[in-house]
C-alpha cells in the first residue's frame, strides 16, 4: 500500500466536523437539507462523520458536498476544493465498495450483436441518473429558497406594524406615510458585542442588515426607526445586546439557537 501524507488524513477527519459546526450554528437540521436537496440523510450523516466507506465514489460525493455547502450559504467552490485536497490519495475512498459496484460490468449477450442501447456502459446510465438527480435537487433547492424569501417578506410586512409605534386613528395615509410620531422620532440603535462566535441574521425595519458569522470580539451597531428582528442567533449566550446603550436581558444560554426575537419602541420605553 503506498504511503500517504498523515496531514491529508487529518484534513479529511476534520472536514466533516467543520461542516457540521457550520450547519449547527445556523440552526439547520440534516432533515431540512435532505428535504431541500433530495440527498439521502444517510449520505449527509456520513459526510459529517467522515464515513467515506458509506459514501459513493468521490465524483458523486463532490456533488453532494456542493449542494450541502450551497444550502448553508458557504462558498461551494472553496468547500469542494478543500474536500479534493483532503481526499487526495486516500485509499479508504478509492477502495470504497460503492466504487467497485459502479465499476462492475455485465458480460455481453452471446446471442448475436446486442442492440445499440445495450452496448452502452452501465456506468453511463448510473452517471446520467445521478446527474439528473442533482439537477432536480438544485431546482428544488432554488424553489425552496424562493418560497422562504417570499414567506419572510410577508412575515415582515405583518410583524412590523405590530412591533412599531402606535398608529393614530385612521392608520397611515393613502400615500403609505408613517405616523407622525415615528417620522419625528430619533432612530433607535441596536449594538451587538460578541463574546463567542455566533451566526446572526438580523432585519432592521424589515430589511436584512446582517446575515453572517460574527467572530469573538466583534462589535456591530445598527439603526432602525420601527423594529429590529433577530431571525436567528446561533449562540445566544455568546452575544450581548443593547438598545440605545441600555443592555437587554440575555436571549439564551451558551450554544442555544434562538429564532424570531423582535425589539421595537415599546421595548425602548421599558428600558428608559
Amino acid at each position: 500500500m503506498p504511503d500517504h501524507d498523515p496531514q491529508l488524513y487529518a484534513e479529511l477527519a476534520s472536514f466533516g466536523e467543520e461542516l457540521r459546526r457550520e450547519r449547527e450554528i445556523r440552526g439547520i437540521s440534516l432533515k431540512e437539507i435532505a428535504d431541500a436537496t433530495k440527498i439521502s440523510k444517510r449520505f449527509l450523516e456520513a459526510i459529517e462523520r467522515n464515513d467515506h466507506r458509506t459514501l459513493p465514489a468521490p465524483v458523486f460525493t463532490r456533488g453532494f458536498i456542493r449542494e450541502y455547502a450551497r444550502y448553508l450559504g458557504l462558498n461551494c467552490d472553496e468547500i469542494v476544493n478543500r474536500y479534493n485536497y483532503a481526499a487526495a490519495g486516500d485509499d479508504r475512498i478509492e477502495k470504497s465498495p460503492h466504487l467497485e459496484r459502479l465499476a462492475h460490468r455485465e458480460p455481453p449477450d452471446k446471442k448475436g450483436i446486442p442492440p445499440p442501447y445495450a452496448r452502452i456502459d452501465r456506468n453511463v446510465y448510473v452517471l446520467l441518473l445521478i446527474v439528473a438527480a442533482l439537477v432536480v435537487a438544485t431546482y428544488m433547492a432554488i424553489r425552496h429558497k424562493r418560497a422562504i424569501a417570499q414567506a419572510s417578506g410577508i412575515e415582515s410586512a405583518i410583524a412590523q406594524p405590530r412591533r412599531g409605534a402606535a398608529v393614530p386613528r385612521g392608520g397611515t395615509t393613502a400615500g403609505g406615510l408613517k405616523p407622525a410620531a415615528t417620522q419625528n422620532a430619533e432612530p433607535m440603535r441596536m449594538t451587538i458585542d460578541v463574546d463567542d462566535d455566533s451566526w446572526i441574521r438580523l432585519d432592521a425595519d424589515g430589511k436584512e442588515v446582517i446575515n453572517d458569522r460574527l467572530r469573538r470580539g466583534e462589535h456591530r451597531s445598527v439603526q432602525a426607526m420601527d423594529s429590529f428582528h433577530f431571525r436567528t442567533i446561533g449562540n445566544a449566550g455568546g452575544v450581548k445586546l443593547a438598545l440605545n446603550d441600555v443592555p437587554l436581558p440575555p436571549l439564551g444560554r451558551d450554544g442555544e439557537v434562538v429564532h424570531d426575537r423582535i425589539f421595537g419602541r415599546s421595548d425602548l420605553r421599558k428600558s428608559e
